[in-house]
C-alpha cells in the first residue's frame, strides 16, 4: 500500500506502507504512541521518487502508525504528523 501526499492513506491491512515522497527524506516513526522512534532514510529510486517501506504488515491490527518527515536536503521537519491505521485483512 502506497502513502503519498496526493494520497494519504488512512489504514492499511497485511501489507507493507510504502511511503512516496519526491525528495530525500528522513521517516521518522514510531507504532506505540511515540514511546519508540523509528528514523529511517528514504531511497532513491532513481526515477524521480524517493521510498521508504514501514513494515506495517509486522504490526498487529489495532496499531497505530505516527509518522512525520525531516527533509534532509532542507534540513527542516514536515511539521505534521500523520496517522495509518493497521487494520485486519479481509
Amino acid at each position: 500500500m502506497v502513502w503519498r501526499f496526493d494520497r494519504q492513506r488512512r489504514t492499511v491491512a497485511g501489507k507493507k506502507l510504502r511511503i512516496e515522497v519526491l525528495e530525500p527524506a528522513r521517516i521518522h516513526w514510531s507504532s506505540d504512541g511515540w514511546r519508540t522512534i523509528h528514523d529511517d532514510l528514504t531511497q532513491d529510486t532513481g526515477l524521480g521518487v524517493h521510498v521508504f517501506d514501514l513494515p506495517a504488515a509486522i504490526l498487529a491490527a489495532g496499531t497505530t502508525i505516527l509518522f512525520t518527515l525531516f527533509w534532509t536536503r532542507h534540513q527542516r521537519w514536515e511539521g505534521t504528523d500523520f496517522l495509518v491505521k493497521v487494520v485486519e485483512r479481509k
